[in-house]
């Protein structure tokens, strides 16, 4: 399989994701947590080369031999793997996705108010980082939101299109120059990664997301934080009213849900 190290930037993210792990995991399965949402939301790709074993254990600050644990973890799901010598180290092997009913049971089984709390967090997030983002984004940053809005507009398929969605707030996150915000960002986009669903066949929200995703970095771009953090809030609450719309489709029952 031919490899690529994965950037500064995904590694700062991966670290980032630190205490998005459910509680009660020992360490080895903390790291392991860590790398798969990694994974699940496109920080990693297929392909990517993690750093070697001593300096990602450095990075993660735990001990080789921890770091060991998580990796043979990941080795037996799939998800890398690990060659050694020289040029060695582990490579993403392939990328997570969940199936339909995994997605179904998980958004049926989240309550209204949930969904909610979830959604007044998001709007939260990212209205502030929006309006930040106008002041504080270098052109750089710009030009990656224009990038992922893009890529986001041309996925072929929802699950692509819902990764682009995700790694678009975790941008304009970044764009605030706040490791706060991007931490916590982060830690929602990875929980409501695992709720998204959609009937099959039906765009969703997809072309209120594309435009609202070019108001967005319009905003940023003209340095209109009024504008960029009330373009943002909408696409939170446009996400999350979609998301209450299919969980309750879905409490109807498989007749009218499925």
């Amino acid at each position: 399989m031919a490899s690529v190290a994965i950037s500064t930037s995904a590694l700062d993210l991966l670290l980032l994701l630190r205490g998005s792990e459910p509680e009660g995991l020992g360490r080895a399965d903390q790291v392991s947590y860590q790398i798969e949402t990694a994974i699940l939301m496109g920080i990693l790709t297929e392909g990517d080369r993690l750093p070697t074993e001593s300096v990602l254990a450095a990075e993660l600050g735990i001990s080789p031999i921890t770091l060991r644990q998580s990796l043979a973890a990941l080795r037996t799901k799939g998800l890398i793997e690990t060659s050694r010598g020289r040029s060695g180290g582990s490579v993403i092997r392939r990328q997570i996705e969940f199936t339909d009913s995994q997605l179904q049971d998980k958004l049926r089984d989240t309550s209204t108010e949930t969904l909610r709390d979830l959604g007044d967090l998001g709007a939260a997030i990212s209205s502030m980082s929006a309006r930040l983002a106008a002041s504080r984004a270098d052109p750089q940053n710009v030009e990656h939101l224009e990038d992922l809005a893009k890529r986001h507009r041309d996925a072929e398929d929802a699950r692509a299109r819902r990764r682009m969605d995700s790694r678009f707030h975790v941008a304009v996150s970044i764009a605030a120059q706040s490791s706060k915000l991007t931490s916590v960002a982060l830690q929602l986009e990875a929980e409501l990664m695992t709720l998204w669903w959609g009937h099959s066949g039906e765009s969703g929200n997809d072309a209120t997301s594309v435009a609202d995703h070019a108001a967005i970095v319009a905003a940023i771009r003209a340095r209109d934080g009024d504008a960029a953090a009330s373009a943002a809030e909408r696409h939170s609450r446009n996400e999350t009213e979609y998301l209450i719309e299919q969980h309750l489709r879905l409490k109807m029952g498989p007749e009218e849900g499925a």
